[in-house]
C-alpha cells in the first residue's frame, strides 16, 4: 500500500484488500472521467481545486461513530448535503416532515443513518413510512433508528430494515413494516 491508504484506515489483513480494491476502482473511474473531459477539451482541474474535489469525494463516505455497530454507519450533515446535492435547509425540512431519519448527538450535531438510503440517495420504501409514523408519535431519531434495527418476531426475527432488504421492499413487506410501526406508535403515544 502507500501513503494514501496509510491515512484512510489502519491496514489490517481484513481491510487491506478492500482499500486497495476501492482505490483501484476510484482510479479507473477518475481516468474514465478524465478521458471524457479530455474529449471536451477540459481536464479534471476544470472541475475545481483538486483538494475540494477530493473532499467532495470523501464526503460521500459515511463517518465512524460509536453507534455504528448497531445503527450506523452515519453521514454527517455536510457529507449528506454533498452526496445528495441539497442544502442544509432541505435536509432540515425533510427531517422535520419525517421523510428523513436524523439522530441528534448530545452536542447538537445531526447524524443520518446510512441504513435508510438506497443507492440513489432516496430513503428506502418502508423505512420512510416507519420514520414518519414513529416521528408523528413523538419518537426521536435514536428511538426510531433502534426500532428499525432491532430484530423482532413481527419481522420473522429480522429487524425492519433487514426484513425490507430480504423481501426487496415488496409491497407486502412495506405494508407489514408500516402496520407494525403504526401499532407500536399507538402504544408509545398512550
Amino acid at each position: 500500500m502507500g501513503p494514501i491508504t496509510d491515512q484512510v484506515a489502519p491496514i489490517t489483513e481484513k481491510n487491506a484488500l478492500t482499500i486497495g480494491e476501492l482505490l483501484d476502482r476510484v482510479e479507473r473511474q477518475l481516468k474514465d472521467r478524465g478521458d471524457e473531459l479530455a474529449q471536451q477539451g477540459r481536464s479534471l482541474r476544470s472541475l475545481g481545486e483538486l483538494d475540494d474535489l477530493a473532499g467532495r469525494m470523501v464526503a460521500a463516505l459515511p463517518n465512524v461513530h460509536p453507534w455504528d455497530t448497531t445503527i450506523g454507519p452515519f453521514y454527517d450533515t455536510a457529507g449528506l448535503m454533498q452526496w445528495l446535492g441539497v442544502s442544509r435547509q432541505a435536509l432540515a425540512d425533510r427531517e422535520r416532515r419525517g421523510t428523513l431519519l436524523a439522530c441528534r448527538t448530545s452536542d447538537g450535531h445531526l447524524l443520518y443513518p446510512v441504513l435508510q438510503f438506497g443507492r440513489n440517495g432516496q430513503v428506502r420504501p418502508g423505512v420512510v413510512d416507519a420514520v414518519g409514523i414513529l416521528k408523528r408519535a413523538g419518537a426521536d431519531g435514536w428511538a426510531i433508528a433502534t426500532w428499525l434495527t432491532t430484530p423482532s418476531a413481527a419481522f420473522e426475527d429480522d429487524s425492519a430494515v433487514d426484513y425490507l432488504v430480504v423481501h426487496r421492499s415488496s409491497k407486502d413487506a412495506v405494508d407489514r413494516v408500516k402496520a407494525v410501526a403504526a401499532a407500536d406508535a399507538a402504544t408509545w403515544s398512550r
